[in-house]
């Protein structure tokens, strides 16, 4: 492949004497290719941020591994099953007993309905990071005074139920118990607590923070009326990539009235949508990019329509069926990579503006983080770009064979 190749090439790229509609064609090919790269870096880049940061916003509420029992029920004697569990695996970190309920919560102007945990805060403290992400009031559920000067125990509510009940630390709220009618009737009426608001936290995940209230265990089993006993036991283990493994040893040496279960079963459904998304995202967008290629095709054909006659010419001059075809191979690549480098370019230009500044925001209530997120994968940038490439002057095979097949003389006397 010599200079002259390349400068044919250009020109021929660049100049269609004939028709106006020729050059447009190369320009939209171009723009067809830029805009799938865009599309394809910047989807990709979504995916894996929602991928990464919807997965360590897991990890950091929920625990790695959840320890509860077969019928459902509240157990007691979890001291003796925290060191089962301790013993069963050297690799778990730390271990905390839970309860968790659905529970009716209401301030002085609204009700509402929440899903309340009973955490011992020291223990619960080296299993999520719950104690990270107070923004207002502290990390605590001992018993605080109210307005009146009244001791009530601390509760810990998500920024987003804060703002629906309207209060702030220091407020007072009221944990009222649900239950059927036989068992209301039975228990004189519903159980209710009084509390105070001690931390409001915020964890960025609108599911967290508009539906989690956390409060002191003793508090919890005294309002359940169920003595001391607790829904599960709370796991964090050294390497939570290989938590189905704690899993694995856990079934084997607890007894059979618990089951142990790792942070990917809870969350299953969602990981796998999100793997789903991914392929079915750069399955989409690696149409358009095909498409582009065909508008390739068709402006290789028309162009080598309209250099016809230049073609016979070349020929005659002593240019080789394979240097014609390699001329045509050529505009096909200028417009692939132009294609790719301009749509690349801008794709990742924008991921990183959006990952330093995160100016695109998405409505809470809808998505699971308020922003959205990007991660730019260097390995999926190399396969976005040689995938663009490739079609590009895989498109150009076809119109350059057609090209390298005009015969000389017919050719020169094209009009």
């Amino acid at each position: 492949m010599n200079k002259l190749e390349w400068l044919i090439a250009f020109r021929y790229l660049g100049a269609q004497r004939k028709s106006l509609f020729v050059s447009l064609i190369g320009i939209f090919s171009l723009l067809g290719v830029s805009i799938g790269v865009f599309a394809l870096v910047v989807a990709l880049a979504a995916v894996n941020g929602f991928e990464e940061e919807v997965t360590a916003q897991m990890i950091g509420k929920d625990a790695h591994v959840d320890v509860l029992s077969y019928d459902g029920e509240p157990f007691g004697d979890y001291e003796e099953l925290i060191s089962e569990v301790k013993k069963a695996d050297s690799t778990v970190v730390a271990v905390a007993p839970y309860l968790v309920y659905k529970m009716g919560i209401s301030s002085r102007k609204v009700n509402d309905g929440v899903v309340i945990y009973g955490i011992d805060p020291e223990r619960s403290k080296q299993v999520v990071d719950i104690h990270q992400k107070i923004r207002w009031g502290h990390y605590s559920v001992d018993s605080l005074p109210d307005m009146g000067g009244t001791l009530r125990p601390g509760v810990i509510l998500g920024i987003g139920l804060a703002n629906r009940l309207r209060v702030v630390v220091g407020d007072k709220i009221v944990l009222q118990t649900f239950q059927s009618p036989d068992a209301m009737l039975a228990s004189g009426g519903p159980k209710m607590m009084q509390a105070v608001v001690s931390g409001i936290f915020e964890t960025g995940m609108y599911e967290y923070d508009a539906n989690l209230v956390y409060v002191g265990i003793p508090e919890m089993q005294k309002l359940l009326g169920i003595g001391d006993k607790v829904t599960g036991l709370q796991i964090r283990v050294k390497d939570f990539w290989k938590a189905s493994e704690t899993v694995t040893k856990l079934s084997e040496s607890l007894s059979v009235s618990y089951y142990a279960l790792d942070w990917k079963t809870k969350n299953i459904t969602l990981l796998k949508w999100m793997n789903y998304e991914k392929f079915i995202v750069a399955a989409v967008i690696c149409l358009i990019i095909l498409v582009a290629a065909f508008n390739i095709i068709s402006s290789l054909i028309m162009v080598v329509i309209d250099k016809t006659k230049e073609i016979g010419i070349l020929r005659s001059m002593g240019f080789s069926k394979a240097a014609v075809m390699r001329v045509f191979m050529l505009m096909g690549s200028f417009i692939g990579v132009g294609g790719t480098l301009l749509g690349g370019s801008f794709g990742l230009l924008l991921c990183l503006l959006q990952e330093k500044y995160r100016f695109i925001t998405l409505p809470g209530d809808i998505y699971v983080l308020p922003y959205f997120p990007v991660q730019v994968h260097f390995l999926d940038v190399v396969v976005i770009f040689v995938i663009g490439i490739a079609l590009c002057v895989l498109a150009t095979l076809l119109p350059a064979w057609k090209a390298s097949r005009l015969e000389p003389v017919g050719a020169i006397r094209h009009e």
